[in-house]
């Protein structure tokens, strides 16, 4: 089983908050409630995330029950939500140590009265040098729908490799049966820029 993200994170000297050229990020905490509520509760936020929060308590529940959530800041600023979820990769023959926190899945969501200003692009690739340089794992992913091209383009910026559409993988609130997408790197290939847009 992965090691929980914030403990990883300390048992290998990572530092919070993680600092990017213009944002902050810092674990989830319920005080962060009330902000990440305001935009993840819009029909333009959750119709492209893995699903509609019922309400502010039960966000903040979610996010601090999965642990893999960070606060971004711009400034004072709430402006998104990133999500650094760490797996054991699968192994031949049953759990093997080197399998162990190998890989994971990232996320983000950024609140759309911020879109616009490059915080998703510059959000992912501090989520790929987190993951790379302060976790160790060796491969990454991310999923979308396959219709949301904001997110295949911000993937798509930073360098991830589109493995893969996925042709009605994914069952939607309001949408049925929609196409999925999936992109990937390998820290192998996470070359971080020499200049951030």
């Amino acid at each position: 089983m992965a090691t929980p993200l914030l403990e990883l994170a300390a048992s290998r000297g990572v530092c919070f908050p993680l600092r990017a050229r213009r944002l902050t990020l810092t674990p989830f905490r319920g005080l962060d409630a009330p902000a990440v509520w305001s935009f993840c509760r819009r029909e333009q936020v959750w119709s492209w995330t893995s699903g509609r929060p019922e309400s502010e308590n039960a966000l903040r529940e979610s996010y601090l029950g999965a642990g893999d959530r960070l606060t971004v800041r711009a400034g004072d600023v709430i402006v998104g939500v990133g999500k650094v979820a760490v797996q054991d990769a699968w192994s031949q023959g049953g759990p093997r140590e080197e399998a162990r926190d190998a890989q994971a899945e990232l996320g983000w969501t950024i609140d759309p009265r911020q879109a616009g200003q490059g915080y998703g692009t510059e959000l992912a690739r501090a989520l790929l040098g987190f993951a790379f340089d302060d976790l160790g794992v060796r491969r990454v992913e991310a999923h979308a729908f396959a219709d949301n091209a904001p997110s295949l383009r911000i993937m798509e910026k930073v360098g991830m490799r589109h493995e893969g559409t996925f042709k009605e993988e994914s069952l939607h609130l309001t949408r049925g049966w929609v196409d999925g997408a999936t992109y990937a790197m390998l820290a192998s290939e996470f070359h971080p820029p020499l200049t951030q847009e």
